[in-house]
């Protein structure tokens, strides 16, 4: 494998569940978001519309709504409870929405990774929570109109932050690769 700079960034990226709290600074941000809108998009429609909650309130706002939720069938209590801050203790939360119907989907996500590239390059972690979002949206649609623009749809989110103190190696990853 040819070692440089984009590489070293892919392969430091992983999926964070905590971080350290530290701001993450206007330019580191504005780089992140810019990664993401020169993501490759189906016809070069760029259907997408991010939205960065940054702002401590708002982050609040969001984690109450997330500890309002109800818990996932065959979660205990307790379990749920260790679970910690709901919020992960990020400074800083990116959803990608974008009008359904096309490439929307897939635009939205290369936005996204795009996104966790650029942040990893930067010595910032990410960590996808697309799925509880979009449970959050089911159980809270006020808080959906208040972040996401009427007709679009959420196909992507993540949290964004520097690492907590403990991060786990990975390993060796695993798949089929076939060369033919």
């Amino acid at each position: 494998m040819i070692d440089n700079e984009t590489m070293r960034s892919i392969l430091a990226r992983r999926s964070y569940k905590v971080f350290d709290g530290r701001p993450i600074d206007d330019e580191a941000l504005e780089t992140i978001v810019t990664a993401g809108l020169y993501a490759p998009s189906g016809m070069n429609r760029q259907p997408w519309h991010f939205t960065v909650i940054k702002s401590p309130e708002m982050l609040e706002k969001f984690g109450e709504a997330r500890r309002s939720l109800p818990l996932p069938p065959g979660v205990p209590a307790h379990v749920a409870a260790a679970a910690g801050d709901p919020m992960r203790n990020a400074p800083v939360m990116i959803l990608v929405s974008a009008k359904e119907g096309g490439t929307s989907a897939q635009d939205a996500c290369l936005a996204m990774e795009n996104m966790f590239i650029a942040a990893a390059s930067l010595g910032i972690m990410s960590g996808w929570d697309h799925a509880t979002v979009m449970d959050l949206f089911r159980h809270n649609p006020a808080l959906k109109a208040e972040l996401i623009p009427e007709g679009y749809v959420l196909y992507a989110a993540a949290f964004f932050g520097y690492p907590g103190p403990t991060v786990k190696d990975r390993g060796e990853r695993k798949g089929t690769v076939e060369y033919k």
